[in-house]
């Protein structure tokens, strides 16, 4: 029968013609779909509706009216600086007379000010003070270390600085900056605009209640500098040892009246020696953060809602390079940004490429390396076209079908270059065997040759990507469809667009001396020589690489995609050293209607403010805060209290708890009429479930089913987290249930759930850990069964896996070892290597099986094998492998982590391929395969043949040709 390459169609032409017509047709169409592209990187959305964890964190968002938040802060900012109130305005807008806004930014939906929130509280009759201690680690800081010099220290002040720095460094190990004394903002006025000009926006209330902010910002005493170190904390033990190493500066000094003749410096007693530093404190009020709540238009556009943010506080006098910002749509909107900069960044000039285009300089360093290994410009860029022909094909169908890039999607491009690159130039090598025979015949021979090795390289690869499918998180699953879908356009690719191309356009014939593998040969009679010593080795490699896996982590927080130096994490360093955590988690308390008899409405208050105190001794927490904050502390009366005032406290429990239920509906009125609430205080805080929900929570000793019944009231506690820390979220939630629990074990009818952005964090890594495990675990088991069928022996399949087991393995388990965390886009790696590994496995298995079939010892079939393969594997090896480590200096760790991990995959891989799979088939591995083809000729030569109705024996030459075999297989 005719192959495709030799059929034409009814006017004459060959149908390769029709392939690249049809290509070149097709693109037009789907450069138009590519450029409606969208990036989605939300974290919380990544699992299923129904898992329990996010049913969890939807209902409570639902009930509480919480949308995305991001933290704004600046340097010097105090309670006293009136650009918070105009920040306030200036994105909110100003309301008319219908309460209608006017102005402001449609991508904000509310802003809370510390200022706000103090006043409120002092309104419910609780000390400016007071207030302004509750909002400390939430919306108010306290900022850096400050430093008070005495007389002496002040004299010396550069000295002492230097010695405090130095011995920080040598006694405590940690590197101290300075920074000048905090100067409270100082608005300057224009004199001839007279002093209304620079009036506060905001309407002041007459009320005799007002806080004065400008008081409480004035009793900061006054200090010399400050000072600041990583992950600095107020409470921590470092802070201690600082401060005491502080006090304990002393300058060696001279005693009055008495003679210094033969005395040195420092020899006077102690006591003598006057101390250099008078006081070190932290001063709550300075800084301050607003908190911003995007509408649903900011939530669909991060980038969009922060720039607007930007420009408002560029336009109430706060400077950019001041401006500190914080949240997952910070974090978020950087991300995207970085990834577009990472393949076009203006911010270098052009002629520093590899900065300003750091995926666009991997891929010529690639094309360049193709050009070198096939040693042909026309046969190098047939396949560096049709690499990234397939490549644009399958990207386009993301958008095409209604999906989305992200973080983990992003990786899918070099994938399916990495894989079409691999089966074309196994193609091109074949076509440079076939046409340095006969030229005429070449691409049918070359596609003949390729197909068997192609076709299970490329199914098996999209069966263990497809095996991604299985993840709980949405992106991997995304990545799995995609890829998979992929494989199967590479494999069309490989097998009619390459040779269809190779057709109409051949390149020219090879030299002898481009297909000499004689040492390739050499190298496989090598390894056949010393198979055991090379075999063990490897298994020694392998074993003691895994060993690692005991140190396994995962990681899912965006924020670690970013360098040290980057924008982002400078600004989420300054918030969570001298404000307050950037991450929320929110513990939500349920009393039932038999709690609620139980406890009138003040003494559910005082439980909540007392588990918020527990809450908030917890070391990694900066702040918390609830509606017990906003009111004052409750006294109960005295057991011998008189009558009057029994009723006079029963007046007061009720009245209180009807103004706080007044104002919980016209703030949920507010929110269903337009769309927002003015001041949500309580509605954040407080709410009566108006449906029965049965939620479930994972614990320490499994799941936990919580019920909310229809009437129950829930009162939120929200704490602030740091995210910049090494904290394990398990031990936190694990922590944060124990404490709530041991307040509420006492109380018949409660019960309690911790839900936000951390539980969900904690799920994340979970289900990153089980994707990881599941996935991969499918896709062995899968790819193990087609070696079983392939070899037609279970133990010859599940020896094959090793060499395709061997990268993963050897990489991870060092990352382990390193203590390196697997993120998301890391854990996707493994997918890539184990489809390159399985590509030159199968390769590498039929040209040994056919050098056996040929009547060749095994080791000699190990050293033709090698010669038809080992060229194709190193050539993608190298070309791919040098040019994904070129990603190595993008900016985006994701990128960069990546490109590294997978040139060390690649490498891994190839060792594997053309070392550790050699050595097998010359030991036990190629006896197996030796011993099945026997049986399966034996039971060939067993069938009788039938020639003209008649039974006859073998042909002779067959039984010639079997007989040799058998002869050479002996020696």
């Amino acid at each position: 029968m005719a192959s495709f390459f030799e059929k034409r169609d009814p006017w004459g032409h060959s149908l390769s013609l029709w392939v690249v017509v049809l290509m070149i047709f097709v693109t037009p169409l789907l450069f138009g779909v590519l450029r409606e592209i969208r990036q989605e990187n939300n974290v919380e959305n990544w699992l299923p509706e129904d898992d329990p964890q996010s049913k969890v964190l939807s209902w409570h968002r639902h009930s509480f009216g919480i949308e995305d938040r991001l933290l704004l802060s600046w340097d010097n900012s105090s309670l006293s600086d009136s650009r918070a109130d105009r920040l306030k305005l200036a994105l909110m807008g100003t309301p008319d007379e219908q309460g209608v806004r006017r102005g402001g930014s449609p991508y904000i939906q509310a802003v809370y000010t510390p200022q706000d929130a103090i006043q409120k509280m002092v309104d419910y009759h609780i000390e400016p003070e007071a207030a302004q201690e509750r909002l400390k680690g939430v919306l108010v800081g306290t900022g850096m270390l400050k430093v008070q010099l005495t007389e002496a220290g002040q004299k010396r002040q550069e000295q002492t600085i230097q010695e405090l720095l130095t011995k920080a460094r040598q006694e405590l190990g940690v590197e101290l900056t300075v920074k000048p004394a905090f100067k409270e903002w100082v608005e300057i006025v224009d004199e001839t605009q007279g002093v209304e000009s620079v009036a506060n926006p905001v309407a002041e209330d007459d009320d005799e209640d007002q806080v004065d902010f400008k008081a409480l910002v004035a009793e900061i005493p006054t200090h010399n500098f400050q000072l600041t170190w990583p992950r600095m904390q107020p409470g921590a033990e470092l802070t201690r040892q600082i401060k005491a190493l502080a006090l304990s500066l002393k300058r060696p000094g001279i005693i009055p009246g008495v003679s210094t003749a033969g005395k040195q410096e420092g020899d006077d007693p102690p006591e003598s020696q006057p101390a250099l530093v008078k006081d070190c404190f932290f001063a709550v009020g300075t800084p301050i953060a607003v908190a911003i709540e995007l509408s649903d238009a900011g939530d669909a556009d991060h980038a969009a809602a922060v720039t607007a943010v930007k420009t408002a506080a560029a336009e109430v006098g706060i400077p950019d390079d001041s401006l500190h910002l914080g949240g997952r749509p910070v974090a978020g909107a950087a991300l995207n940004r970085m990834v577009k900069e990472s393949s076009w960044n203006t911010a270098y000039p052009i002629w520093q490429f590899h900065r300003r285009s750091v995926t666009l300089f991997s891929g010529l360093i690639g094309i360049a390396l193709a050009f070198l290994m096939l040693k042909s410009v026309r046969l190098a860029c047939l396949v560096l076209l049709v690499s990234y022909y397939t490549t644009f094909v399958a990207v386009s169908i993301v958008p095409l079908t209604g999906g989305t890039m992200n973080m983990v999607l992003v990786v899918m491009p070099t994938l399916l270059t990495v894989l079409t690159l691999s089966g074309s130039i196994h193609v091109a090598n074949y076509w440079k065997h076939a046409a340095h025979v006969d030229m005429k015949t070449a691409v049918t021979k070359a596609v003949e040759m390729a197909r068997a090795p192609c076709v299970m390289a490329s199914l098996t690869t999209a069966i263990g990507l497809a095996s991604l499918l299985t993840s709980p998180l949405s992106p991997v699953r995304d990545f799995g469809l995609y890829s998979s879908i992929g494989c199967v356009i590479s494999l069309l690719m490989v097998l009619y667009g390459l040779p269809s191309l190779l057709q109409l356009w051949p390149a020219k014939p090879p030299k002898a001396s481009e297909i000499d593998v004689k040492h390739w040969h050499r190298f496989g009679r090598i390894l056949s020589r010393h198979q055991m010593l090379v075999s063990l080795t490897c298994l020694v490699l392998f074993v003691s690489a895994c060993y690692g896996f005991k140190w396994f982590r995962t990681e899912t927080k965006v924020i670690r995609y970013f360098p040290d130096s980057s924008r982002v994490i400078q600004d989420y360093l300054f918030l969570e050293e001298n404000l307050s955590g950037i991450t929320p988690v929110d513990t939500v308390i349920c009393f039932d209607e038999t709690a609620q008899k139980n406890m009138n409405f003040v003494e559910r208050v005082e439980l909540v403010r007392q588990i918020e105190h527990k809450i908030a001794e917890h070391a990694e927490i900066s702040g918390s805060i609830s509606l017990a904050d906003f009111r004052p502390v409750y006294e109960p009366l005295a057991p011998d209290a008189s009558t009057l005032k029994k009723l006079r406290n029963a007046k007061f429990i009720n009245e209180t708890e009807r103004r706080v239920k007044e104002s919980l509906k016209e703030e949920e009125s507010e929110l269903g009429e337009k769309g927002a609430v003015r001041d949500g205080t309580v509605k954040s805080f407080i709410h009566v479930a108006d449906k029965t929900v049965e939620m479930e929570q994972e614990t320490d000793y499994g799941t936990r089913t919580v019920v909310v019944e229809k009437g129950d009231e829930l009162w939120r506690i929200t704490a602030q987290v740091a995210i910049m820390t090494d904290l394990d979220y398990g031990d936190l939630t694990h922590d944060l249930n124990q404490v709530t629990q041991s307040v509420l074990r006492d109380h018949a009818g409660t019960t309690h759930l911790v839900t936000g952005t951390i539980p969900l964090f904690l799920r994340t890594q979970q289900a990153v850990l089980e994707s990881l495990i599941k996935s991969f675990g499918l896709a062995f088991i899968v790819i193990a069964i087609v070696m079983m069928i392939l070899l037609r022996s279970i133990l010859g399949g599940l020896i094959t896996m090793l060499p395709n087991l061997m990268p993963i393995g050897v990489i991870f388990g060092l990352l382990s070892w390193m203590r390196i965390s697997v993120d998301i886009g890391t854990m996707i790696t493994a997918s890539v290597a184990l489809g390159i590994a399985v590509d030159g496995t199968l390769h590498l298995l039929t040209w040994f099986k056919i050098g056996i079939q040929e009547g060749k010892t095994k080791s000699e079939a190990v050293a033709a094998a090698l010669g038809h393969c080992g060229p194709a594997m190193w050539q993608t090896s190298a070309a791919v492998g040098i040019s994904l480590a070129m990603l190595y200096p993008a900016e985006l760790l994701l990128v960069s982590r990546f490109g590294i991990l997978m040139c060390a995959l690649i490498t891994a891989a190839l060792l594997a391929d053309i070392i550790f799979l050699p050595a097998l088939l010359a030991g036990p591995l190629g006896s197996l395969i030796v011993a099945s083809l026997n049986k399966e000729r034996e039971l060939a030569e067993s069938v009788p043949l039938l020639q003209d109705g008649k039974e006859t024996k073998p042909h002779l030459s067959h039984a010639i040709k079997r007989s040799q075999s058998e002869k050479s297989l002996e020696t």
